[in-house]
């Protein structure tokens, strides 16, 4: 078996359309994706005002439009150009102005904030915390939202829909390894919060639903093994 080149493979991976986050899903979120963006968006304090929000593993566009909807303006970066084609078609469509792109992060530049969503599991953390925070200004603020390790249902989707090769680092994605790796490389004021415990698209039909439902997976104990976790930290 060769040896994983975890950027080319994941540029070559999420290059293929069937393996993008679906456009029309980032046009109209369904109602749990859409309650999990909120979740993060409520926890950026005033970044809107202050400066630009930077969206790390941006894909297709699904927090950078919730984003620039909410009046922010974004950074996009992905390592997937033909990602960024579709999210700058989307925000073309919507005339949605305040989205930048680039298929790296930039050298230099301090963001008010830095966001993302499932892209924690596909890269080498040690590698890119510290870009991260060199890039986040003082005072700034980190919101990521990832799978949870310890929750089997993932284990599952990912074996029957997705390359597990590409997915491999979702074991790392556990309270515990997760509040370590962001101490280590200089982040403060950790706050990792469970939400839900089964498949959040059953919980779909109806926002109090789907907030019920997430809020159980911050009870204690059931935090270890919440299906989804929204990871929060400051420079």
């Amino acid at each position: 078996m060769r040896r994983l080149d975890d950027e080319a493979d994941q540029r070559e991976y999420f290059d293929v359309a069937d393996h993008q986050y679906p456009r029309t899903a980032v046009v109209m979120p369904p109602r749990h994706t859409e309650v999990e963006g909120r979740n993060v968006l409520d926890r950026l304090d005033s970044a809107r005002d202050d400066g630009r929000v930077l969206d790390f593993g941006a894909g297709t566009g699904r927090l950078s439009i919730a984003l620039a909807r909410a009046g922010y303006a974004v950074l996009a970066v992905d390592v997937s150009d033909r990602s960024l084609d579709v999210l700058r078609e989307t925000a073309q469509q919507l005339r949605l102005p305040g989205i930048e792109t680039a298929s790296a992060l930039p050298e230099v530049g301090r963001f008010a904030a830095i966001v993302g969503t499932d892209v924690l599991h596909h890269v080498d953390l040690d590698v890119q915390l510290p870009r991260l925070h060199r890039l986040l200004r003082a005072g700034g603020k980190a919101v990521f939202s990832e799978p949870g390790a310890f929750n089997l249902a993932w284990y599952v989707y990912l074996a029957l829909f997705h390359d597990l090769r590409i997915e491999r680092r979702i074991v790392t994605c556990n309270l515990v390894q997760l509040r370590r790796t962001f101490e280590r490389h200089g982040f403060r004021e950790i706050r990792i919060t469970g939400l839900g415990l089964l498949p959040r698209p059953l919980f779909g039909w109806a926002h109090a639903a789907c907030r019920w439902h997430d809020s159980m997976g911050n009870w204690p104990l059931f935090r270890w093994f919440a299906y989804r976790y929204v990871i929060e930290a400051s420079k």
